[in-house]
Protein backbone atom coordinates (compact mmCIF):
# COMPACT_ATOMS: atom_id res chain seq x y z
CA UNK A 1 0.00 0.00 0.00
CA UNK A 2 1.20 3.39 -0.64
CA UNK A 3 1.95 6.36 1.94
CA UNK A 4 -1.39 7.69 3.25
CA UNK A 5 -2.41 11.05 2.01
CA UNK A 6 -5.52 11.05 4.55
CA UNK A 7 -5.18 9.50 7.89
CA UNK A 8 -7.23 10.11 10.75
CA UNK A 9 -6.40 8.08 14.10
CA UNK A 10 -8.73 7.56 17.00
CA UNK A 11 -11.08 10.10 16.14
CA UNK A 12 -14.06 10.29 19.01
CA UNK A 13 -17.09 12.42 19.03
CA UNK A 14 -20.15 12.42 21.03
CA UNK A 15 -23.36 14.49 20.88
CA UNK A 16 -24.15 14.77 24.80
CA UNK A 17 -24.51 10.98 25.94
CA UNK A 18 -24.43 9.95 22.42
CA UNK A 19 -21.41 8.51 21.13
CA UNK A 20 -21.66 9.06 17.27
CA UNK A 21 -17.83 8.58 16.71
CA UNK A 22 -16.14 5.62 17.96
CA UNK A 23 -12.14 5.69 17.98
CA UNK A 24 -12.21 5.50 13.88
CA UNK A 25 -8.92 5.45 12.19
CA UNK A 26 -8.81 5.10 8.72
CA UNK A 27 -6.30 5.77 5.58
CA UNK A 28 -6.79 6.71 2.35
CA UNK A 29 -3.68 6.26 0.07
CA UNK A 30 -3.07 8.15 -3.40
CA UNK A 31 -5.93 8.07 -6.07
CA UNK A 32 -7.39 5.53 -3.94
CA UNK A 33 -11.66 4.36 -5.02
CA UNK A 34 -13.07 3.52 -1.39
CA UNK A 35 -16.55 3.27 -0.39
CA UNK A 36 -18.03 3.94 2.95
CA UNK A 37 -21.19 2.38 3.82
CA UNK A 38 -23.34 1.43 7.23
CA UNK A 39 -26.95 0.86 8.00
CA UNK A 40 -28.56 4.37 8.55
CA UNK A 41 -27.42 6.36 11.79
CA UNK A 42 -24.01 4.75 11.55
CA UNK A 43 -22.20 7.47 11.68
CA UNK A 44 -20.68 8.19 7.81
CA UNK A 45 -21.89 11.75 7.15
CA UNK A 46 -20.26 12.03 10.69
CA UNK A 47 -17.19 11.07 10.12
CA UNK A 48 -17.08 13.24 6.82
CA UNK A 49 -18.15 16.23 8.50
CA UNK A 50 -15.45 15.43 11.49
CA UNK A 51 -12.69 14.98 8.55
CA UNK A 52 -13.52 18.40 6.78
CA UNK A 53 -13.87 20.26 9.86
CA UNK A 54 -17.53 21.16 9.72
CA UNK A 55 -18.05 18.82 13.39
CA UNK A 56 -14.42 19.18 16.18
CA UNK A 57 -14.08 15.67 17.40
CA UNK A 58 -13.58 14.71 21.14
CA UNK A 59 -10.73 12.90 20.57
CA UNK A 60 -7.71 11.14 18.04
CA UNK A 61 -5.96 13.43 15.02
CA UNK A 62 -6.25 14.06 11.22
CA UNK A 63 -3.55 14.51 8.73
CA UNK A 64 -3.29 15.41 5.07
CA UNK A 65 -0.23 14.30 3.56
CA UNK A 66 1.50 14.68 7.05
CA UNK A 67 0.43 17.50 8.26
CA UNK A 68 -2.04 17.68 11.30
CA UNK A 69 -5.42 19.32 10.12
CA UNK A 70 -7.44 18.26 12.92
CA UNK A 71 -7.73 21.86 14.45
CA UNK A 72 -7.62 23.41 10.81
CA UNK A 73 -10.59 25.71 10.04
CA UNK A 74 -12.83 23.72 7.09
CA UNK A 75 -12.10 26.69 4.51
CA UNK A 76 -8.19 26.14 4.99
CA UNK A 77 -8.83 21.99 4.89
CA UNK A 78 -9.90 22.84 1.23
CA UNK A 79 -7.20 24.88 0.55
CA UNK A 80 -4.84 22.37 1.43
CA UNK A 81 -6.51 20.12 -0.83
CA UNK A 82 -9.07 18.66 0.94
CA UNK A 83 -12.74 18.99 -0.61
CA UNK A 84 -16.32 17.37 -0.22
CA UNK A 85 -19.82 17.20 -1.52
CA UNK A 86 -23.28 16.93 0.39
CA UNK A 87 -26.21 15.11 0.10
CA UNK A 88 -28.45 18.80 -0.41
CA UNK A 89 -27.09 20.37 -3.92
CA UNK A 90 -25.23 24.14 -2.51
CA UNK A 91 -25.67 25.32 -5.96
CA UNK A 92 -26.01 28.79 -7.03
CA UNK A 93 -29.27 28.55 -8.99
CA UNK A 94 -28.90 31.68 -10.25
CA UNK A 95 -25.00 31.53 -12.21
CA UNK A 96 -24.69 29.00 -15.22
CA UNK A 97 -22.12 25.94 -14.74
CA UNK A 98 -19.55 28.01 -16.13
CA UNK A 99 -20.01 30.97 -13.65
CA UNK A 100 -19.99 28.98 -10.91
CA UNK A 101 -16.76 26.97 -11.83
CA UNK A 102 -15.01 29.78 -12.74
CA UNK A 103 -16.09 31.89 -9.36
CA UNK A 104 -14.73 28.57 -7.45
CA UNK A 105 -11.64 28.67 -9.71
CA UNK A 106 -11.43 32.69 -8.74
CA UNK A 107 -11.47 31.90 -4.96
CA UNK A 108 -8.93 29.05 -5.44
CA UNK A 109 -6.10 31.61 -7.13
CA UNK A 110 -7.42 34.09 -4.64
CA UNK A 111 -9.06 36.45 -7.23
CA UNK A 112 -12.45 36.64 -6.50
CA UNK A 113 -13.05 39.44 -6.52
CA UNK A 114 -12.45 40.05 -10.24
CA UNK A 115 -14.85 37.55 -10.82
CA UNK A 116 -17.83 40.53 -10.66
CA UNK A 117 -15.53 43.20 -12.40
CA UNK A 118 -15.68 40.83 -15.61
CA UNK A 119 -13.24 38.16 -16.71
CA UNK A 120 -11.78 39.68 -20.18
CA UNK A 121 -8.33 39.56 -18.53
CA UNK A 122 -8.69 36.17 -16.79
CA UNK A 123 -8.48 33.62 -20.05
CA UNK A 124 -6.44 31.04 -18.36
CA UNK A 125 -9.17 30.95 -15.83
CA UNK A 126 -11.66 30.20 -17.75
CA UNK A 127 -10.40 27.85 -20.23
CA UNK A 128 -9.80 25.84 -17.05
CA UNK A 129 -13.46 25.74 -15.90
CA UNK A 130 -14.22 25.01 -19.14
CA UNK A 131 -11.84 22.26 -19.37
CA UNK A 132 -13.42 20.56 -15.90
CA UNK A 133 -16.90 20.73 -17.29
CA UNK A 134 -16.20 18.97 -20.82
CA UNK A 135 -14.39 16.69 -18.84
CA UNK A 136 -18.06 15.73 -17.01
CA UNK A 137 -19.74 15.50 -19.44
CA UNK A 138 -21.38 19.45 -18.74
CA UNK A 139 -19.64 20.94 -21.86
CA UNK A 140 -23.31 21.82 -23.44
CA UNK A 141 -24.75 23.21 -20.55
CA UNK A 142 -22.11 25.28 -19.50
CA UNK A 143 -23.76 28.91 -20.32
CA UNK A 144 -27.41 27.87 -19.15
CA UNK A 145 -29.01 28.46 -16.06
CA UNK A 146 -28.33 26.00 -13.39
CA UNK A 147 -31.82 25.68 -12.09
CA UNK A 148 -32.75 24.49 -15.28
CA UNK A 149 -30.64 21.34 -15.39
CA UNK A 150 -31.76 18.02 -14.93
CA UNK A 151 -30.79 16.85 -11.13
CA UNK A 152 -28.30 14.15 -12.67
CA UNK A 153 -26.54 17.28 -14.11
CA UNK A 154 -26.64 19.41 -11.12
CA UNK A 155 -24.79 16.32 -9.20
CA UNK A 156 -22.23 16.76 -11.39
CA UNK A 157 -21.75 20.25 -11.13
CA UNK A 158 -21.43 19.79 -8.07
CA UNK A 159 -18.46 17.52 -8.80
CA UNK A 160 -17.03 19.86 -10.79
CA UNK A 161 -17.14 22.53 -8.13
CA UNK A 162 -14.97 20.01 -6.07
CA UNK A 163 -12.45 20.16 -9.03
CA UNK A 164 -12.23 23.56 -9.70
CA UNK A 165 -10.34 23.44 -6.12
CA UNK A 166 -7.82 21.33 -7.02
CA UNK A 167 -7.98 18.60 -4.32
CA UNK A 168 -6.08 16.14 -3.77
CA UNK A 169 -8.66 14.00 -1.57
CA UNK A 170 -12.73 14.23 -2.50
CA UNK A 171 -15.31 13.22 -0.09
CA UNK A 172 -18.63 12.61 -1.51
CA UNK A 173 -21.58 11.90 0.60
CA UNK A 174 -24.05 10.10 -1.45
CA UNK A 175 -23.56 11.46 -4.90
CA UNK A 176 -26.50 9.74 -6.22
CA UNK A 177 -28.90 10.57 -4.26
CA UNK A 178 -32.15 11.52 -5.51
CA UNK A 179 -30.73 10.76 -9.40
CA UNK A 180 -32.46 8.07 -11.47
CA UNK A 181 -30.56 4.48 -11.69
CA UNK A 182 -29.82 4.95 -15.34
CA UNK A 183 -28.23 8.45 -14.76
CA UNK A 184 -26.12 7.52 -11.66
CA UNK A 185 -24.45 4.75 -13.06
CA UNK A 186 -23.28 7.24 -15.71
CA UNK A 187 -22.97 9.55 -12.60
CA UNK A 188 -20.38 7.01 -11.49
CA UNK A 189 -18.92 6.32 -14.51
CA UNK A 190 -17.36 9.93 -14.68
CA UNK A 191 -16.18 9.45 -10.83
CA UNK A 192 -14.48 6.13 -12.05
CA UNK A 193 -12.45 8.22 -14.57
CA UNK A 194 -11.39 11.56 -12.70
CA UNK A 195 -7.52 11.90 -12.25
CA UNK A 196 -6.00 9.13 -10.65
CA UNK A 197 -4.00 11.31 -8.51
CA UNK A 198 -6.71 12.01 -6.79
CA UNK A 199 -7.89 10.07 -3.91
CA UNK A 200 -11.82 9.39 -3.75
CA UNK A 201 -13.99 8.49 -0.42
CA UNK A 202 -17.77 8.24 -1.38
CA UNK A 203 -21.03 7.21 1.15
CA UNK A 204 -23.24 5.16 -1.14
CA UNK A 205 -26.45 2.99 -0.27
CA UNK A 206 -26.78 1.65 -3.78
CA UNK A 207 -24.91 -1.82 -3.05
CA UNK A 208 -24.26 -2.53 -7.18
CA UNK A 209 -22.34 1.20 -7.11
CA UNK A 210 -20.55 0.23 -3.96
CA UNK A 211 -19.21 -3.17 -5.80
CA UNK A 212 -18.86 -1.73 -8.98
CA UNK A 213 -16.70 1.02 -8.42
CA UNK A 214 -15.02 0.86 -5.08
CA UNK A 215 -11.73 -1.19 -4.68
CA UNK A 216 -11.98 -1.13 -0.95
CA UNK A 217 -14.79 -0.91 1.03
CA UNK A 218 -15.26 0.32 5.06
CA UNK A 219 -18.19 -0.60 6.65
CA UNK A 220 -19.60 1.71 9.53
CA UNK A 221 -21.82 0.42 12.43
CA UNK A 222 -23.26 2.80 15.32
CA UNK A 223 -20.31 4.96 15.21
CA UNK A 224 -17.40 2.64 14.82
CA UNK A 225 -15.71 0.40 11.73
CA UNK A 226 -16.87 -3.10 11.62
CA UNK A 227 -14.90 -4.04 9.00
CA UNK A 228 -12.54 -2.37 5.89
CA UNK A 229 -11.62 -4.61 3.27
CA UNK A 230 -11.37 -5.40 -0.37
CA UNK A 231 -15.56 -5.96 -1.89
CA UNK A 232 -15.35 -9.71 -2.06
CA UNK A 233 -14.40 -10.05 1.63
CA UNK A 234 -16.86 -7.35 2.57
CA UNK A 235 -20.05 -8.89 0.55
CA UNK A 236 -18.81 -12.53 2.42
CA UNK A 237 -18.68 -11.50 6.35
CA UNK A 238 -21.59 -12.98 7.98
CA UNK A 239 -21.46 -9.46 10.39
CA UNK A 240 -22.18 -7.29 7.06
CA UNK A 241 -24.80 -9.84 6.20
CA UNK A 242 -26.32 -9.05 9.76
CA UNK A 243 -26.27 -5.61 9.70
CA UNK A 244 -27.64 -5.18 6.24
CA UNK A 245 -29.94 -8.02 6.97
CA UNK A 246 -31.05 -6.45 10.57
CA UNK A 247 -30.38 -9.72 12.29
CA UNK A 248 -28.62 -8.30 14.50
CA UNK A 249 -31.58 -5.49 15.43
CA UNK A 250 -33.34 -5.35 19.10
CA UNK A 251 -36.61 -5.06 19.88
CA UNK A 252 -38.96 -3.60 16.98
CA UNK A 253 -39.67 0.51 17.97
CA UNK A 254 -42.85 0.53 16.34
CA UNK A 255 -44.92 -2.55 15.86
CA UNK A 256 -48.41 -3.04 14.83
CA UNK A 257 -50.21 -6.38 15.56
CA UNK A 258 -53.28 -7.64 13.65
CA UNK A 259 -54.80 -4.39 13.77
CA UNK A 260 -58.47 -3.66 12.77
CA UNK A 261 -59.08 0.24 12.50
CA UNK A 262 -61.66 2.36 11.29
CA UNK A 263 -64.49 5.13 11.28
CA UNK A 264 -67.83 3.82 13.38
CA UNK A 265 -69.02 0.46 12.17
CA UNK A 266 -66.66 0.91 8.64
CA UNK A 267 -63.60 -1.47 8.45
CA UNK A 268 -60.73 0.41 6.96
CA UNK A 269 -58.03 -1.63 8.29
CA UNK A 270 -57.78 -4.82 8.64
CA UNK A 271 -55.18 -7.61 9.98
CA UNK A 272 -52.67 -5.10 9.41
CA UNK A 273 -49.11 -6.41 10.99
CA UNK A 274 -45.93 -4.54 10.71
CA UNK A 275 -42.95 -3.27 12.48
CA UNK A 276 -40.35 -0.68 12.30
CA UNK A 277 -36.80 -1.53 13.66
CA UNK A 278 -34.13 1.26 15.20
CA UNK A 279 -33.16 3.42 13.18
CA UNK A 280 -35.63 1.84 10.51
CA UNK A 281 -37.34 3.76 7.55
CA UNK A 282 -40.79 2.70 6.13
CA UNK A 283 -42.61 3.77 3.30
CA UNK A 284 -46.67 2.87 2.87
CA UNK A 285 -47.52 3.01 -0.79
CA UNK A 286 -51.03 2.09 -1.96
CA UNK A 287 -53.75 3.99 -3.88
CA UNK A 288 -56.23 6.60 -2.56
CA UNK A 289 -58.44 5.45 -0.31
CA UNK A 290 -56.91 2.63 0.84
CA UNK A 291 -56.09 3.14 4.29
CA UNK A 292 -52.29 4.55 4.19
CA UNK A 293 -53.32 7.55 6.44
CA UNK A 294 -55.86 5.64 8.98
CA UNK A 295 -53.11 3.29 10.05
CA UNK A 296 -50.87 6.59 10.93
CA UNK A 297 -53.72 7.61 12.49
CA UNK A 298 -54.29 4.35 14.55
CA UNK A 299 -50.59 4.47 15.18
CA UNK A 300 -51.17 7.94 17.02
CA UNK A 301 -54.53 7.60 18.79
CA UNK A 302 -56.26 9.61 16.62
CA UNK A 303 -58.40 6.81 14.81
CA UNK A 304 -59.48 4.13 17.87
CA UNK A 305 -58.29 0.26 16.88
CA UNK A 306 -61.34 -2.33 17.32
CA UNK A 307 -58.37 -5.69 17.53
CA UNK A 308 -55.34 -6.22 17.90
CA UNK A 309 -52.09 -3.90 19.29
CA UNK A 310 -49.77 -1.08 19.08
CA UNK A 311 -46.63 -0.60 20.71
CA UNK A 312 -43.68 1.04 20.95
CA UNK A 313 -41.11 -0.34 22.21
CA UNK A 314 -41.56 -2.97 24.48
CA UNK A 315 -44.71 -0.54 25.93
CA UNK A 316 -48.33 -1.31 24.21
CA UNK A 317 -49.52 2.28 23.81
CA UNK A 318 -52.96 0.97 22.27
CA UNK A 319 -55.36 2.43 24.39
CA UNK A 320 -53.07 5.68 25.33
CA UNK A 321 -54.66 9.05 23.98
CA UNK A 322 -53.10 10.62 21.42
CA UNK A 323 -51.07 13.12 23.44
CA UNK A 324 -49.87 10.44 25.48
CA UNK A 325 -48.50 8.95 22.82
CA UNK A 326 -46.63 11.98 21.94
CA UNK A 327 -45.18 11.89 25.50
CA UNK A 328 -44.04 8.42 24.95
CA UNK A 329 -42.13 9.46 21.82
CA UNK A 330 -44.11 9.45 18.61
CA UNK A 331 -43.80 12.20 16.42
CA UNK A 332 -47.06 13.32 14.01
CA UNK A 333 -46.56 15.55 10.89
CA UNK A 334 -50.12 15.58 9.72
CA UNK A 335 -50.90 17.15 6.09
CA UNK A 336 -52.90 19.97 7.03
CA UNK A 337 -49.19 21.04 8.91
CA UNK A 338 -51.21 22.74 12.29
CA UNK A 339 -48.51 25.47 12.73
CA UNK A 340 -49.26 28.02 15.05
CA UNK A 341 -50.23 31.07 12.86
CA UNK A 342 -49.47 33.92 15.41
CA UNK A 343 -46.72 32.91 16.94
CA UNK A 344 -42.97 33.17 15.05
CA UNK A 345 -40.98 30.41 13.60
CA UNK A 346 -38.76 30.11 16.38
CA UNK A 347 -41.77 30.60 19.30
CA UNK A 348 -43.45 27.73 16.96
CA UNK A 349 -40.94 25.83 17.98
CA UNK A 350 -39.61 26.16 21.21
CA UNK A 351 -43.59 26.05 22.18
CA UNK A 352 -42.88 22.74 21.56
CA UNK A 353 -39.34 21.77 22.57
CA UNK A 354 -38.34 18.81 24.82
CA UNK A 355 -35.06 18.30 26.13
CA UNK A 356 -32.73 15.84 23.71
CA UNK A 357 -30.70 15.83 20.51
CA UNK A 358 -32.83 18.17 18.78
CA UNK A 359 -33.00 21.97 19.77
CA UNK A 360 -33.11 25.35 17.87
CA UNK A 361 -29.56 25.29 17.01
CA UNK A 362 -29.42 21.76 15.06
CA UNK A 363 -32.72 22.66 13.33
CA UNK A 364 -31.77 25.72 11.92
CA UNK A 365 -28.74 23.56 10.64
CA UNK A 366 -31.22 20.68 8.91
CA UNK A 367 -33.39 23.99 7.80
CA UNK A 368 -31.31 27.27 7.21
CA UNK A 369 -34.88 28.67 5.53
CA UNK A 370 -35.89 28.91 9.29
CA UNK A 371 -33.29 29.90 10.49
CA UNK A 372 -33.71 33.34 7.90
CA UNK A 373 -37.31 33.17 8.86
CA UNK A 374 -36.78 32.66 13.00
CA UNK A 375 -38.69 36.25 13.05
CA UNK A 376 -41.66 35.77 11.04
CA UNK A 377 -45.12 34.80 12.37
CA UNK A 378 -46.26 31.30 11.07
CA UNK A 379 -48.65 33.20 8.45
CA UNK A 380 -45.68 34.83 7.13
CA UNK A 381 -44.62 31.70 5.41
CA UNK A 382 -44.90 30.00 2.29
CA UNK A 383 -46.72 26.36 1.90
CA UNK A 384 -43.15 25.16 1.45
CA UNK A 385 -41.60 26.76 4.73
CA UNK A 386 -44.77 25.87 6.62
CA UNK A 387 -44.18 22.15 5.80
CA UNK A 388 -40.78 22.71 6.95
CA UNK A 389 -41.55 24.51 10.24
CA UNK A 390 -44.63 21.66 10.68
CA UNK A 391 -41.64 18.79 10.31
CA UNK A 392 -39.15 21.08 12.40
CA UNK A 393 -41.40 21.54 15.32
CA UNK A 394 -42.19 17.53 15.91
CA UNK A 395 -38.47 17.23 15.80
CA UNK A 396 -38.30 19.75 18.70
CA UNK A 397 -40.59 16.53 20.60
CA UNK A 398 -37.40 14.46 20.21
CA UNK A 399 -39.47 11.75 19.15
CA UNK A 400 -38.23 8.10 19.18
CA UNK A 401 -40.53 7.51 15.83
CA UNK A 402 -41.49 10.39 13.30
CA UNK A 403 -44.76 9.90 11.73
CA UNK A 404 -45.20 11.81 8.06
CA UNK A 405 -48.59 11.83 6.20
CA UNK A 406 -47.84 13.47 2.77
CA UNK A 407 -45.40 15.85 3.70
CA UNK A 408 -44.21 16.49 0.06
CA UNK A 409 -47.77 17.29 -1.33
CA UNK A 410 -48.76 20.30 -3.34
CA UNK A 411 -45.06 21.44 -2.93
CA UNK A 412 -43.05 23.10 -5.78
CA UNK A 413 -40.34 20.67 -6.77
CA UNK A 414 -37.54 23.03 -5.76
CA UNK A 415 -38.88 22.84 -2.44
CA UNK A 416 -39.52 19.09 -2.33
CA UNK A 417 -35.72 18.72 -3.23
CA UNK A 418 -34.93 20.63 -0.08
CA UNK A 419 -37.61 18.61 2.09
CA UNK A 420 -36.21 15.03 0.65
CA UNK A 421 -32.70 16.46 1.57
CA UNK A 422 -34.01 17.16 5.29
CA UNK A 423 -35.26 13.82 5.81
CA UNK A 424 -32.71 12.06 4.19
CA UNK A 425 -30.05 13.70 6.27
CA UNK A 426 -32.43 12.96 9.30
CA UNK A 427 -32.79 9.33 8.36
CA UNK A 428 -28.60 8.62 7.04
CA UNK A 429 -26.92 10.83 9.62
CA UNK A 430 -28.92 11.01 12.53
CA UNK A 431 -30.75 7.45 12.58
CA UNK A 432 -34.42 8.77 13.18
CA UNK A 433 -36.63 6.38 12.48
CA UNK A 434 -39.79 6.89 9.94
CA UNK A 435 -42.96 5.97 8.64
CA UNK A 436 -43.44 8.01 5.88
CA UNK A 437 -47.02 7.98 3.09
CA UNK A 438 -46.69 9.73 0.55
CA UNK A 439 -48.07 9.83 -2.93
CA UNK A 440 -44.37 9.95 -5.19
CA UNK A 441 -43.70 6.66 -4.45
CA UNK A 442 -40.47 7.05 -6.16
CA UNK A 443 -39.68 9.82 -4.08
CA UNK A 444 -40.69 7.82 -0.83
CA UNK A 445 -38.47 4.25 -2.25
CA UNK A 446 -35.38 6.49 -2.25
CA UNK A 447 -35.73 7.50 1.04
CA UNK A 448 -36.71 4.79 2.52
CA UNK A 449 -34.85 1.30 3.57
CA UNK A 450 -38.44 -0.79 3.51
CA UNK A 451 -41.74 -0.27 1.76
CA UNK A 452 -45.04 -1.85 2.81
CA UNK A 453 -48.06 -1.45 -0.18
CA UNK A 454 -51.55 -1.26 1.40
CA UNK A 455 -54.90 -2.63 -0.76
CA UNK A 456 -58.31 -2.91 0.53
CA UNK A 457 -57.34 -1.83 4.09
CA UNK A 458 -54.41 -5.00 4.14
CA UNK A 459 -50.79 -5.19 3.44
CA UNK A 460 -50.45 -6.67 -0.03
CA UNK A 461 -46.64 -6.63 -0.81
CA UNK A 462 -43.68 -6.21 1.37
CA UNK A 463 -40.02 -5.34 0.00
CA UNK A 464 -37.37 -3.40 0.31
CA UNK A 465 -37.51 -0.23 -0.89
CA UNK A 466 -34.57 -0.34 -3.52
CA UNK A 467 -35.75 -3.79 -4.56
CA UNK A 468 -39.66 -2.20 -4.87
CA UNK A 469 -38.19 0.49 -7.01
CA UNK A 470 -37.00 -1.78 -9.48
CA UNK A 471 -40.00 -4.27 -9.80
CA UNK A 472 -42.03 -1.86 -12.18
CA UNK A 473 -44.63 -4.50 -12.69
CA UNK A 474 -45.40 -4.72 -8.64
CA UNK A 475 -45.95 -0.88 -8.98
CA UNK A 476 -47.95 -1.20 -11.87
CA UNK A 477 -50.21 -3.53 -10.61
CA UNK A 478 -50.32 -1.77 -6.80
CA UNK A 479 -50.23 1.55 -7.87
CA UNK A 480 -50.67 2.07 -11.78
CA UNK A 481 -46.91 3.66 -11.53
CA UNK A 482 -44.89 3.30 -15.03
CA UNK A 483 -41.84 3.84 -14.99
CA UNK A 484 -39.45 3.67 -17.71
Amino acid sequence: MSEAVLQTRALRKNFGSLEVARDISLALSRGCRHALIGPNGAGKTTLINLITGQLKPDAGTITLEGEDITAAPAAARVRKGLTRTFQINTLFPDLTPLEAVTLAICERERVAAQFWRGLTSQGAIVDESIAILERLGLGNAATRATRTLPYGQQRLLEIALALATRPKVLLLDEPAAGVPKDESAMLFDVIAALPDDISVLFIEHDMDIVFRFATQIIVMVSGGILLEADPQTVRDDPRVREVYLGAAMAEPLLELEDVRAGYGEAVVLDGVSLSLPVNGSLALLGRNGVGKTTLLLASMGFVGIMRGAVRLGVRDISRLAPHRRAQAGLGWVSQERDIFPSLSVEENLTVAARPGRWDTSSIYALFPRLRERRGNMGNQLSGGEQQMLALARTLMTNPSVLLLDEPFEGLAPIIIEELTGAVRKMIDDEGVAIVLVEQHAEVALRLTRDAVILERGMIAHRAPSQELLHDHATLERYLGLKLG
